[in-house]
């Protein structure tokens, strides 16, 4: 039996056998070969598009049979060559739909047949390690597939505010994190999403909530953590103009207890507005539209906030001086790309 090839292998294997410039143009390209046979045989899409005849397409076949190896969904060898699809029924609809489109492009890889692939949590992923970033190559294929072009573009051109891209998230049926996420990657302007979650600053998780460390207001461990943690930047995404104008978003960077991004995670309802924010290097006025998310029990602020997604439309953000050496004053690459 032939021996199955490395992961990092079979990233660059995609890549030379595309001629892409990169991986995640790699995948691009395929995603959006399977989509151009999906409109010869019927035509441009419904949204949202039925990833089951994508799955079909590719010669997945579903199994009832719960993923042994995932929460979410998994692609296994059938033992005749093929592969089958386990998709976890009780998760959300929407994320449902994106593991579906995630497994599907485990199948634009060379080598796929062999082994199992699974969905994992996208939170503890590593870029450096070579199986995370095939993950999250996936997860780019998801994306071009769940929102395909160039008809998501025509759509995200007509959203005027924030109530727009809730809805645009519903016409997908995606998940608000993944259509902001989309929303930001095609847009022709210099705008980012920022994805903030409530969290203790780093300096703080070795003092702040130590069992068995006594502290002078006779807090309890789980108290003193709830009354520490602030909304902060768990990662962010940037449009091709807003990376040209060479901001950086600061990871865990937080953000105070007002304004239209706290809103949102208060109320549980999108809001917009205009708002300063103090972001490092990215500090100034920004056009905010917030959304909330949905949030895990054990991951909600203080008083039972939620997470939130906030566009970013900088207003009034002074630009990072390039130095003459063609260095600027700050980093140049952008958290989370």
């Amino acid at each position: 039996m032939t021996q199955s090839r490395s992961t990092q292998a079979l990233i660059l294997e995609l890549v030379r056998s595309t001629g892409a410039v990169d991986a995640a143009a790699a995948i691009r390209l395929r995603a959006r070969e399977l989509l151009a046979t999906y409109v010869e045989k019927f035509g441009e899409p419904d949204r949202p598009i039925n990833v089951d005849i994508l799955a079909s397409l590719q010669g997945i076949v579903r199994s009832d049979d719960l993923p042994f190896h995932s929460d979410d969904a998994e692609l296994v060898p059938d033992g005749t060559g093929g592969v089958t699809m386990r998709v976890n029924p009780d998760r959300p609809g929407t994320r449902k739909r994106f593991s579906i489109a995630h497994e599907i492009s485990h199948t634009f890889f060379p080598d796929y047949t062999r082994k199992a692939w699974c969905r994992t949590d996208a939170r503890y992923r590593d870029r450096n390690n070579p199986e995370d970033f095939l993950e999250m190559l996936c997860d780019i294929g998801a994306a071009e597939l769940l929102f395909p072009m160039p008809w998501f573009s025509m759509d995200a051109a007509g959203v005027t505010g924030v109530a727009d891209l809730v809805q645009l998230a519903k016409s997908y049926h995606a998940s608000r994190e993944a259509t902001l996420r989309r929303y930001v990657e095609t847009s022709p302007e210099s705008v980012a999403v920022a994805y903030f979650g409530w969290k203790l600053k780093p300096t703080q998780k070795a003092t702040v909530g130590r069992k068995g460390q006594g502290n002078l207001l006779g807090l309890t461990p789980e108290d003193e953590i709830r009354d520490a943690i602030r909304l902060r930047i768990e990662y962010s995404i940037a449009s091709d103009g807003f990376q040209r104008d060479r901001y950086f978003l600061p990871k865990d960077k937080s953000v105070e207890n007002g304004g239209p991004i706290y809103q949102a995670a208060a109320g549980g309802t999108p809001v917009e507005g205009e708002a300063f924010l103090d972001l490092g290097q990215a500090a100034g006025t920004y056009a905010v539209w917030a959304v909330p998310l949905w949030t895990p029990d054990d991951r909600l602020g203080a008083n039972g906030e939620n997470a939130v997604a906030a566009v970013l439309r900088p207003i009034a953000v002074p630009k990072p001086v390039v130095r003459k050496n063609g260095r600027d004053d700050g980093p140049t690459l952008f958290d989370g790309m």
